[in-house]
């Protein structure tokens, strides 16, 4: 049941938004002055940051032991992304299962992988943004200080997961037997430094991408943002993805960057107007790279999308 709430709040946040915006938008109607070669700008910034995501997916399984090809971790990067948008996120259960499937990658090594890609994400953005407080606004009132309070906090919660020394807890408890293979994952990782330097680059490009794209929506819609607060603002739009409240943070994600535009100045309504109008160009994008993507994968290996739970049992009984 929980899974239909996430759709139904997701729906909700979204007209909410929606109405909000349609009572306002005799003001807001004359902003919209995109050109042709913005959206196909913004769609090419789409497909760089995907191809830089599918190499750090890449880089990362390598340290982990696990050769993959680029091209079909691109076709599986938007694939996935694209099921993330259907109920209990199956774009993550697919990848998991993909992987399994084609490479012998436990589930229990994928959960791993994917914790330990969440923290590192979080961690970059996190850096970014504060050093962009840091340098431009500094701690002038109460909302900046409030922002680099979050992302502090985020940044010490993702270094203390990555790298600090954790006890090994003993036992056949399903908490501790994750713990366990996500800190003998996480040694595995660290021990290949030049695979950690690579997925470290690749994560400021896909962030400084993400960061790009909202400032020219910003910027095509006539509004005048300092680069820092648009890194501060993809920084935040960046970890808000992670947020599996919603599927694919819908809603959420709008709703926490349209309402910390106000914090550099920019008017509520047209910061969430950029921001739907940020998550109309990704699912536009998803919908048809990623649609042909997922409809490739499917007519090769129609069985990755059926996970076999017998596996999973066998597995998990195994740890």
């Amino acid at each position: 049941m929980s899974k239909w709430l996430k759709n139904i709040l997701a729906i909700a946040i979204l007209a909410f938004l929606l109405w909000y915006l349609a009572e306002r938008w005799e003001q807001l109607k004359v902003l919209l002055k995109f050109r042709p070669s913005q959206l196909l700008l913004l769609w090419a910034l789409c497909f760089f940051q995907t191809c830089c995501s599918a190499g750090l997916v890449r880089s990362l399984l390598i340290a982990l032991g696990i050769k993959t090809r680029l091209w079909d971790m691109i076709l599986l990067q938007n694939a996935s992304v694209l099921l993330n948008y259907i109920p209990m996120k199956f774009g993550t259960l697919f990848r998991a299962n993909y992987l399994k499937r084609r490479y012998g990658f436990s589930y229990a090594r994928f959960t791993t992988f994917f914790l330990y890609l969440t923290f590192l994400m979080t961690a970059i953005a996190s850096i970014v943004a504060i050093v962009a407080l840091l340098t431009v606004y500094g701690f002038a009132n109460y909302e900046i200080r409030m922002l680099a309070v979050v992302f502090l906090c985020a940044l010490t919660f993702s270094i203390v997961l990555l790298f600090v020394p954790l006890p090994t807890l003993t036992g056949a408890g399903t908490i501790k037997v994750a713990l366990r293979n996500f800190l003998a994952g996480r040694k595995q990782v660290a021990q290949n430094t030049r695979a950690l330097l690579i997925s470290t680059a690749l994560l400021t490009i896909i962030f400084l991408l993400n960061a790009l794209r909202i400032g020219i929506i910003y910027h095509s819609i006539g509004q005048d943002v300092n680069p820092a607060g648009i890194l501060i603002l993809g920084a935040l739009g960046f970890v808000s993805m992670f947020v599996a409240i919603t599927p694919g943070a819908l809603g959420i994600r709008e709703l926490v960057l349209g309402s910390s535009a106000v914090v550099f100045a920019i008017p509520l309504e047209v910061g969430l107007l950029a921001a739907i109008i940020d998550r109309a160009v990704m699912l536009s994008f998803l919908f048809v790279v990623g649609g042909i993507c997922t409809v490739s994968l499917w007519h090769k290996y129609p069985a990755e999308f059926k996970k076999d739970q017998r596996d999973a049992t066998t597995e998990g009984q195994s740890q």
